[in-house]
């Protein structure tokens, strides 16, 4: 797919970072903004009649439209170098896997934040340690492979860098695992939401 040389090698890391920084940002800023969302918006949840969940999507997709953004500019980019996404059509099944993934962990945070105002340190650091565990400066290989194996990161990931640099798809067992994942997230997020629901608008 691209010519070799040095030139050529760091092009390619080039485009395996920006492949991964840019869903990393669009699930790190939903993550973080989805959290305090609930207490930030405190008379629209005492409403007994306003959905209060809706409140952790909107976050959500505004990043997710930042982040599309991104990917057809860096799509159009690499188009510029030559570079074909054969397998452009994978995008829509990664956003959606991933939107699913981060409004679950959404609902779950907004909810606990309104009982432990401490979480949002907390939050940033082990979003800095998922970071340096996930695919996104370096490749996945030798012996720590098997343990990048669990982090659904790196299927996803796989997904975005397939669409977009023709890579090699992840194995089926690691997009079953990423489906399974993203599938518990949100409808476990979802029902933990509304089954502290009853709670949130006395602790605001």
């Amino acid at each position: 797919m691209f010519s070799r040389g040095p030139a050529s090698q760091d092009s390619n890391y080039i485009f395996f970072l920006i492949s991964g920084l840019l869903p990393w940002l669009g699930i790190n800023e939903g993550v973080i903004r989805s959290t305090t969302t609930i207490v930030e918006n405190g008379p629209m949840v005492r409403r007994l009649a306003f959905k209060s969940e809706l409140l952790v999507v909107v976050p959500n997709a505004s990043a997710l439209i930042f982040e599309i953004v991104g990917l057809v500019l860096f799509i159009l980019f690499l188009m510029l170098r030559g570079v074909t996404p054969r397998l452009i059509w994978l995008l829509p099944f990664a956003l959606v896997l991933q939107f699913a993934m981060q409004v679950g962990i959404g609902w779950f945070l907004a909810a606990a934040y309104v009982v432990f105002r401490d979480l949002l340190p907390i939050l940033g650091f082990l979003l800095s340690v998922i970071f340096y565990l996930s695919p996104i400066l370096y490749p996945v290989a030798g012996r720590f492979e098997t343990f990048f194996e669990w982090n659904p990161m790196t299927p996803l990931l796989g997904l975005f860098r397939s669409a977009m640099l023709s890579s090699a798809l992840p194995e089926i067992g690691s997009l079953v695992f990423l489906l399974v994942t993203a599938t518990f997230l949100f409808v476990g997020g979802l029902a933990f939401f509304r089954r502290s629901q009853p709670t949130l608008a006395d602790l605001i």
